[in-house]
């Protein structure tokens, strides 16, 4: 006790010390907080983060060396190795030794914890509550017929499910995006958005948006055309959680082509498939959805039904997909706001059926239609 501490202390302390100076030092250890060393986490987290810092360091110092021998590629590999440094150890599932907390995982835990909804009623039907983490999603299209609309939408889905979203645009600006995100989560249209009244308007229900639905978050981040590989990606992850404390739980590419892979393949349908495979590792990786879209080729424009044969440039891109969706629309679906999706590929629910959409030009919001059409 303090009592018994004090007593021992007069016992021995020379009489020009005053005993005050003890008291105050047992008062100050009293008052200090020692929860954090009650668990063996708090050690372990120290060790991880000394571990990571100094596997950095270790990285830059090698990294200086390749650069000045002109070996700059040898780099992205050390600095890579260094962020995956962790204490983290999976060494997979014991089938038989895990059956239980399996099922348990698999049939009671919370749907919305691991899945994500899609913007079309029947799919998430069909999914048992939509796509889940470490699963990649792909929507195919014509140029203009609406796949950066269609990620938009999914991003705001997310986001009233309280997801937190990072949004990669390869084509447009981070504002001409964010205008997008301004009319698909607010209804007001793209035409009064320019005007102040608008702007006021937008600014008030996103702030009825955020109180909604408080644990969502959007990060927008645009990279120049045709630079941007996976690893520019991982690295933009690791600075988001860093300065940001930003941690996604859905990426929406915009788009695959526009993209290159992280080592230079010369076959274009090689590259757009190896592209498409490291975006599924990056959502294995880091735990997460991940969205893209990608383009048909010109045959696209004249089917009724876009289907895996008029996919562009690579067949076997659609290979790594989780779900894969294409958007169907002629003429007079355009002139009347109606489109059809059709479900390409579903790798854990129906495939090859048709869907009816909505989509309104002036807010850019999509949804399932009502009206009933079959794919032939």
């Amino acid at each position: 006790t303090d009592d018994f501490i004090e007593q021992q202390v007069k016992a021995v302390k020379s009489s020009q010390v005053s005993i005050s100076d003890y008291t105050d030092e047992l008062e100050y250890i009293n008052r200090l907080d020692r929860s954090a060393t009650d668990s063996p986490e708090y050690f372990l987290d120290l060790i991880e983060s000394f571990a990571k810092r100094e596997a950095m360091k270790d990285a830059i110092k090698q990294s200086l060396l390749l650069i000045k021998e002109d070996r700059v590629e040898e780099t992205e590999e050390l600095v890579r190795k260094a962020l995956m440094v962790s204490r983290t150890i999976d060494v997979g599932q014991a089938y038989f030794d895990d059956i239980s907390a399996r099922w348990d995982r698999t049939f009671n835990a919370d749907v919305s914890e691991y899945k994500y909804k899609t913007i079309l009623g029947s799919i998430n039907v069909s999914l048992d509550g939509g796509p889940g983490k470490k699963e990649l999603c792909m929507v195919v299209a014509p140029p203009g017929v609406g796949k950066s609309i269609y990620l938009v939408n999914q991003g705001v889905t997310a986001l009233m499910e309280g997801k937190k979203v990072l949004y990669l645009s390869m084509e447009m600006s981070q504002d001409r995006v964010a205008q997008r995100f301004d009319s698909a989560a607010t209804l007001v249209p793209q035409e009064q958005i320019k005007h102040s009244g608008g702007q006021l308007k937008v600014k008030e229900r996103l702030s009825i948006f955020q109180e909604k639905f408080p644990g969502s978050r959007l990060m927008i981040k645009e990279f120049p055309t045709g630079t941007v590989n996976v690893n520019h990606i991982r690295a933009l992850l690791v600075q988001l959680k860093n300065y940001e404390n930003f941690v996604p739980d859905v990426i929406l590419v915009d788009y695959l082509e526009l993209m290159n892979p992280v080592r230079e393949i010369q076959k274009e349908h090689q590259a757009q498939q190896r592209i498409a495979e490291e975006l599924r590792g990056l959502a294995m990786e880091n735990d997460l959805l991940v969205w893209t879209a990608t383009q048909t080729n010109r045959q696209g424009r004249t089917v009724k039904i876009i289907t895996d044969t008029e996919l562009a440039d690579s067949y076997g891109k659609i290979r790594v997909c989780d779900l894969s969706i294409s958007l169907n629309q002629t003429q007079e679906e355009y002139d009347n706001g109606r489109m059809r999706a059709y479900v390409m590929k579903s790798r854990n629910g129906r495939a090859s059926f048709t869907i009816p959409m909505n989509i309104d030009y002036h807010t850019l919001v999509m949804k399932e239609g009502e009206f009933e059409e079959e794919a032939e």
